[in-house]
């Protein structure tokens, strides 16, 4: 697991599942909860079934986020720990992630604050969270008041609170940058360990935080194992190499490379032809196998607000500190399906070829400004356009989504889907101008910000 380019495409795939279930998610609920769901009349839907219902796991995407930035923040710098420029490495990142992530997000919050002041949005926002917001066309200090205070509140990583309203999605970046700070503390503390140490202490550490119920913090520093996984393996094989060299030179100079390198396997050793050793390899084989299907299995729990049936026997392992709370423990066993998910990816080069296709590094590239924009593109248009189309199918005013299913089925799905096409194409290209104008001169900025505080 280099700085690979199916972690890159994963992203990009839960960036993607996130933004096309957000399209549905405020109207729309049976696809995110279960198939044996009550009522039944309500539920039977074959997107409600596993595995097909991956593709409406917009939370478990969301842990799949903390467990990939976990690993890609910290690779580098774990290869720099024995280089003299490590500790400035690691100061420099800490001050270039704040900026990474909260530049392009004040640009999103601040376009979405402008378009709601002007009165753009076609959207039904959950009653609460958009109550302290000034009127649209009035005050405009007070808008940017609250644009200031909101800012305020998502950068504060010690006790923020979820603001939603326009910019629902944004409650993950205080949760990102206090994950990111963690990691970063933990490279620099862990630093001096041997490093079979510190592949022993970072999943006895990552399991506290979750039995607490600090799910997020497992997810960055199951990341962060990761990466010091792949690390050691990385620098096990060079000095295996090296040695290699100079053992082939000492005795005969046959160069390693010409002879060909021999292939270690899952039990430590050389590739032997034993039958021992074909054992193991074929039960390790197994045991990822089974890892990444459990972990597939755990990322499909829906939003039902309790364990649906098939998810009940989980009960028995909820850890005493969640409380028997929803809103603690779906999360807590989502980011675990993402751990295994990331950890069975991690150990078949089949399953990575998907992710390294151009299309899902395209996805890859443009992941966090498809993230940032695409509530506030549905917000403007996905109403409007989906009642137009279901107006001209049917002859009948949309209403609910519940009046509409019922009075048209037939308009009902060609509404969605013709708008959900439409709107998504936008969305990509939304994010490809957005990656290009807004991401990339954010990191250019943080950047030059770093080198001047450092001068």
């Amino acid at each position: 697991m280099e700085r690979t380019k199916w972690l890159d495409g994963l992203r990009g795939v839960a960036a993607a599942i996130v933004a096309f279930d957000h399209y549905f998610m405020s109207d729309v609920w049976h696809p995110f909860v279960s198939y044996w769901s009550d009522p039944p009349e309500n539920n039977r839907h074959l997107v409600q079934l596993q595995p097909i219902r991956i593709l409406f796991s917009a939370h478990g995407m969301v842990t799949l986020f903390m467990v990939i930035s976990g690993y890609a923040i910290s690779i580098s710098l774990l290869k720099a720990r024995d280089t003299p420029q490590f500790l400035a490495r690691v100061q420099s990142a800490v001050v270039r992630r704040a900026f990474r992530i909260y530049l392009p997000v004040l640009v999103t919050a601040g376009l979405a604050q402008v378009l709601y002041f002007l009165n753009l949005f076609h959207w039904e926002f959950d009653q609460g969270l958009v109550d302290d917001l000034p009127k649209p066309l009035s005050r405009p200090f007070a808008h940017l008041s609250w644009l200031l205070n909101y800012m305020a509140d998502i950068i504060n990583v010690v006790s923020f609170e979820y603001r939603g309203g326009i910019n629902g999605q944004l409650w993950t970046m205080p949760v990102e940058f206090r994950g990111s700070n963690v990691v970063y503390l933990l490279i620099v503390g862990l630093g001096g360990w041997r490093a079979k140490t510190r592949l022993f202490a970072l999943p006895l550490l990552a399991c506290f935080f979750l039995w607490y119920g600090n799910w997020d913090i497992f997810g960055f520093i199951w990341g962060l194992w990761l990466a010091e996984r792949a690390n050691s393996a990385s620098s096990a094989s060079r000095e295996t190499l090296s040695t290699g060299f100079e053992m082939a030179e000492y005795e005969n100079g046959t160069s390693p490379l010409l002879s060909g390198p021999r292939t270690l396997s899952f039990c430590g050793g050389r590739k032997a032809r034993s039958s021992k050793s074909r054992n193991c390899l074929s039960f390790s084989r197994i045991g990822s196998s089974m890892v990444f299907v459990v972990g597939y299995y755990l990322l499909c729990i829906g939003s039902d607000g309790h364990l649906a049936p098939e998810y009940k026997f989980l009960a028995i392992f909820n850890s005493p500190r969640w409380k028997d709370e929803w809103h603690i423990y779906h999360w807590c066993w989502k980011v675990t399906g993402s751990a295994m998910l990331v950890y069975g990816i991690g150990e078949f080069p089949c399953l990575q070829r998907p992710l390294n296709s151009r299309i899902v590094q395209y996805f890859g590239k443009i992941s966090f400004s498809l993230y940032l924009l695409h509530e506030t593109i549905y917000q403007l248009f996905r109403n409007p356009l989906r009642d137009i189309i279901y107006l001209a199918l049917s002859g009948e005013r949309y209403g609910t989504s519940g009046q509409a299913w019922g009075a048209n089925p037939v308009a009902f799905h060609v509404c969605w889907w013709t708008t959900g096409i439409f709107l998504g194409c936008w969305v990509v290209v939304a994010a490809h101008f957005y990656t290009t104008y807004v991401d990339n001169r954010c990191v250019a900025f943080a950047k030059r910000v770093d080198r001047w505080l450092c001068s």
